[in-house]
C-alpha cells in the first residue's frame, strides 16, 4: 500500500491521545507504559520520571540508544479503530522546558503551579525516539483493511505532503 487510508499525522497530533510504549528492562523483562507524547523534528518526544532508586527502563533504553516500540491507537468500534505502530532507536535529549510545556499542554487543560513544577523538575528527563519502521492501519466496521508500512526513517513524516 502506497499511502495509509487515514490521516496518520492528524492522529499523532490529536490532543489527549496517549501512546503505549514498550522496551525491556535490564533483566530482559518486558516493560510497557502509557505515556504522553508530542511529535516534532521527525521524532516522538516523551518526558519520564527518572525512577530514583528504580531507574526507568525507558530512560535506560534511551541512554543506550536502544530500540523502543510505540503504538498510538483509537478504539471506538465500529467506526473508529486505527493504529500507528512504530519502532526505532531512543535517545536522551537536552533539557528543553518549552518543549516539555508544549507536550504537557496537549493533555492538561488548566496549567497550574503543580504542572509547571513537574515540567521543570530535575527528577524527569526528556527523551525521544525516531520512528524508523512502522505501520498504520484502520479497521472500518471492524473489518481488515490494507496496511501501510514503511522502513525508511523519514517516510512517516513525508505523509504531511499527502492528502487522503
Amino acid at each position: 500500500m502506497d499511502n495509509p487510508n487515514f490521516d496518520v499525522l492528524s492522529l499523532l497530533d490529536e490532543p489527549g491521545r496517549a501512546a503505549s510504549v514498550a522496551t525491556v528492562t535490564g533483566e530482559g523483562d518486558p516493560a510497557l507504559a502509557t505515556m504522553w507524547f508530542t511529535v516534532g523534528e521527525e521524532r516522538l518526544w516523551f518526558h519520564t520520571a527518572d525512577g530514583g532508586d528504580h531507574p526507568s527502563p525507558f530512560l535506560r533504553a534511551a541512554a543506550g540508544n536502544r530500540e523502543v516500540a510505540v503504538m498510538i491507537a483509537t478504539f471506538d468500534p465500529p467506526d473508529d479503530v486505527r493504529q500507528v505502530r512504530v519502532t526505532g532507536p531512543a535517545r536522551l535529549e537536552a533539557r528543553d522546558d518549552g518543549r516539555v510545556r508544549r507536550l504537557y499542554r496537549r493533555y492538561v487543560s488548566a496549567w497550574t503551579p503543580k504542572w509547571e513544577a513537574q515540567a521543570i523538575s530535575r527528577d524527569y528527563q526528556l527523551w525521544s525516539m525516531s520512528p524508523q519502521r512502522g505501520m498504520a492501519v484502520a479497521y472500518p466496521d471492524l473489518k481488515n483493511s490494507p496496511t501501510f508500512c514503511w522502513s525508511e526513517p523519514a517516510r512517516l513524516f513525508d505523509l504531511q505532503n499527502w492528502a487522503h
